[in-house]
């Protein structure tokens, strides 16, 4: 470690102490060598253009990477464009949700992208890297990381016409020199006159805390004022320079002697630090060492505890197992034996059935066969008696059915008792698989229709129904087709002088269906008559023949009385059908 830190030092001087000229030099070498190596290469190449090319890893690489580049980017954009390619897309392609986020980031932000400073970004990259080695560096006790700028050297390749450049602005030098060297500017001369070539040297700005530097900083600053304020050509700028030159070396003999007493002080005290350095790590070493020991012992311990627990875990699982089998073992080897004393006792008892038919039991088949016969008979006697039973209390729910519609006792369970009777019904008829039967079951209305109108109106209730309506009927019976307040007014008023009609229907000469009197009044008169008679479906058809508000106002009792109707037409058919099939 402490090796490789001093040969980084020694490293980081030696690059601080090269002049940029050397490093244009050793640039240019290696630039030339490699130019030299690449068109030795493409002078083979051409030589052996009649062979094959050999295989290049790298460029079927790159050629892969560059392919799978461009599937992936046309997908991923298509995919963006119409979004049913996406779950497909990220289906079938690895890491595509990714690529898609990618690109999609890219195309959202590309104004940000494009405006990016990328040099100021790689700029700060590069000073935190040296600020990251410094701590290193301080750290391991060694000097300050030296910041050399990343710029680089620019290299131009030489060919025949940048020698012919180069030996131009040579040559232009050489005749300005001499152009230069021809001219002497005097000390005294007028300020109107120019000076050429004056020479302007900057002052030593240098800070130590050692006296003999800073006097001699400050001699060598006051000969460059002297050498700045006098009017000298470059001839005296020489003897100028030669005697600080000469004080410089004067100087540099004193700070040679000093710098080899430095030295060794300053290995003296490298040396010091290293050992104190050493004694320091080798303490934190044994420290972390103790600290590593005890941790380990006790992740041991920790280790050794679940691994006692899961054996512990995984005998116990074993041993349930093992009895859990063993038990069936068992069991099986039970039912085994158990299928075995019984296969032999069917054995026996079949043999010995077989000697005794032989012998004692001849007639037996011919007593199965009877016996098989009676069997067949008595289900069918069986089936006759239930379809009897059944078609008899069939017949029973129909006569109570009609007993309910039939009754003129009115009572508020009568909706009830009527669905209790067809839902009863439902259950008898079901097993006779009769499709008539059950489709004229289905056609009866509905269990909520009988509980709402409190199942149908008896004789009595259509009847004192129809006595309420027949005054509000007559009451209408003038009105015109499109009546008003007075039309309803005077309705009401001259129906009172209208006279009651009774007696038998009276039949036209002409025709014998056609009735006389079709006006509201002989209407009424015929209801009665058909009400009175329990013609119900008589007075239903003469009342479908009232137009205009009388109808209005019939509707409801057409409607009740039709249901009534419809429902003993159905109770008719019900009956007739399971007397045929019965």
């Amino acid at each position: 470690m402490l090796s490789a830190s001093k040969s980084l030092a020694s490293s980081r001087a030696s690059m601080t102490k090269r002049s940029p000229s050397q490093f244009t030099s050793t640039f240019r070498n290696s630039y030339s060598s490699k130019k030299f190596y690449s068109t030795e290469q493409q002078q083979g190449q051409q030589g052996g253009e009649g062979a094959k090319k050999p295989f290049s890893f790298t460029r079927f690489i790159f050629k892969l990477g560059f392919l799978t580049a461009g599937i992936y980017g046309t997908a991923a954009t298509a995919a963006l464009i119409y979004e049913p390619l996406q779950d497909p897309y990220i289906e079938y392609f690895p890491y595509g949700e990714k690529v898609m986020d990618n690109i999609d980031y890219t195309w959202k932000h590309r104004q940000e992208i494009i405006n990016f400073d990328y040099s100021n970004y790689y700029q700060n990259k590069y000073t935190q890297f040296a600020d990251s080695i410094n701590n290193t560096a301080s750290k391991l006790g060694l000097e300050n990381y030296i910041n050399i700028q990343h710029k680089g050297f620019e290299a131009t390749p030489i060919t025949d016409s940048t020698k012919i450049e180069l030996n131009n602005q040579q040559e232009k030098k050489n005749i300005q020199s001499e152009k230069d060297s021809k001219f002497i500017v005097l000390s005294n001369s007028d300020s109107t006159t120019p000076q050429l070539n004056k020479i302007i040297l900057p002052l030593i700005s240098i800070k130590s805390d050692d006296s003999n530097i800073n006097s001699l900083v400050s001699n060598l600053n006051h000969l460059i004022t002297e050498f700045n304020n006098s009017k000298t050509n470059e001839n005296s700028a020489k003897l100028i320079i030669d005697k600080i030159n000469s004080n410089l070396s004067s100087l540099s003999n004193i700070f040679n002697k000093k710098e080899k007493t430095s030295n060794l002080d300053s290995n003296l005290n490298s040396n010091l630090i290293l050992n104190e350095k050493l004694d320091s790590i080798k303490q934190k070493f044994e420290q972390e060492k103790t600290i590593l020991i005890s941790k380990l012992t006790k992740t041991a311990e920790k280790t050794k505890l679940d691994l006692e627990l899961k054996h512990k875990e995984i005998l116990i699982k074993e041993i349930s197992e093992i009895q859990k089998t063993m038990k069936l073992q068992y069991d099986n080897k039970l039912k085994k034996s158990e299928l075995d004393l019984i296969e032999k006792f069917d054995q026996t008892v079949t043999s010995k059935i077989e000697s005794e038919r032989n012998n004692k039991l001849k007639d037996l088949e011919n007593l199965s066969k009877r016996i098989d016969k009676i069997e067949e008979f008595e289900l069918q006697l069986s089936k006759v008696a239930t379809s009897y039973t059944t078609f008899k209390e069939v017949r029973k729910s129909i006569s109570k059915i009609r007993e309910l519609l039939n009754s003129n006792i009115s009572s508020n369970i009568r909706g009830e008792n009527l669905v209790n009777e067809i839902n009863n019904l439902k259950l008898l008829t079901k097993p006779l698989n009769n499709e008539l039967i059950n489709v004229t079951i289905d056609s009866l209305p509905s269990n909520k229709e009988f509980l709402i109108n409190g199942g149908v109106l008896t004789q009595s209730q259509i009847l004192t129904r129809w006595e309420l309506l027949a005054p509000e009927l007559r009451s209408v019976s003038l009105l015109p087709e499109n009546p008003g307040i007075l039309g309803y007014a005077s309705s009401k008023f001259f129906s009172k002088f209208l006279w009651s009609k009774s007696g038998v229907p009276i039949k036209n000469v002409g025709s014998e269906n056609e009735i006389l009197g079709n006006d509201v009044e002989s209407v009424i008169s015929r209801v009665n008559n058909y009400l009175q008679k329990n013609q119900i479906d008589n007075a239903v058809e003469e009342v479908t023949q009232l137009k205009g508000v009388a109808r209005e106002l019939a509707n409801d009792w057409l409607v009740d009385t039709r249901r009534k109707l419809e429902v003993q037409f159905l109770v008719d058919l019900l009956s007739t059908e399971v007397n045929i099939s019965a």
